[in-house]
C-alpha cells in the first residue's frame, strides 16, 4: 500500500469518528499535512504513517522532531491565515500497523 492508501483508509476513519475534514495534503512553504480536521472546537492537524510489516520499523518511528517540526509550521501558517486562535489548535498522528488504526493525540517531539 502507498501513502494515498493510508491517507484514504484515515480520511473514512476520521469521518466515522465525527471530525470534520476541513483540507487533505495542505502545503505550504515549509512542508504539508497529511490532513487538517476540526472536532470539539479544535483544529487538528494529522500526520498518516503506515506499514503492513515491521520490515523497516513501526510506522510510528518515521516521524522525527524535523517532520514535526515542519508540520508545526505548517498548521501555524494555516491557523494565522484563516484566524484560528493558537490555542485551539493541535498536532495528532494516525498510525495504520496491519489492520489496527492508532491515535496518537497531541503529539509532542
Amino acid at each position: 500500500m502507498k501513502g494515498k492508501e493510508f491517507e484514504d483508509i484515515a480520511f473514512s476513519w476520521l469521518l466515522e469518528k465525527g471530525y470534520e475534514i476541513l483540507k487533505r495534503n495542505y502545503r505550504c512553504k515549509r512542508g504539508e499535512i497529511d490532513i487538517i480536521a476540526t472536532k470539539s472546537n479544535k483544529i487538528i492537524a494529522f500526520e498518516i504513517k503506515g506499514n503492513h510489516t515491521d520490515l523497516y520499523g513501526f510506522p510510528q518511528e518515521r516521524i522525527d522532531k524535523k517532520k514535526f517540526e515542519r508540520i508545526k509550521l505548517c498548521l501555524l501558517e494555516y491557523a494565522i491565515s484563516n484566524n484560528i486562535s493558537l490555542e485551539a489548535i493541535q498536532i495528532d498522528a494516525i498510525v495504520i500497523y496491519k489492520d489496527s488504526i492508532t491515535h496518537l493525540e497531541n503529539i509532542c517531539l
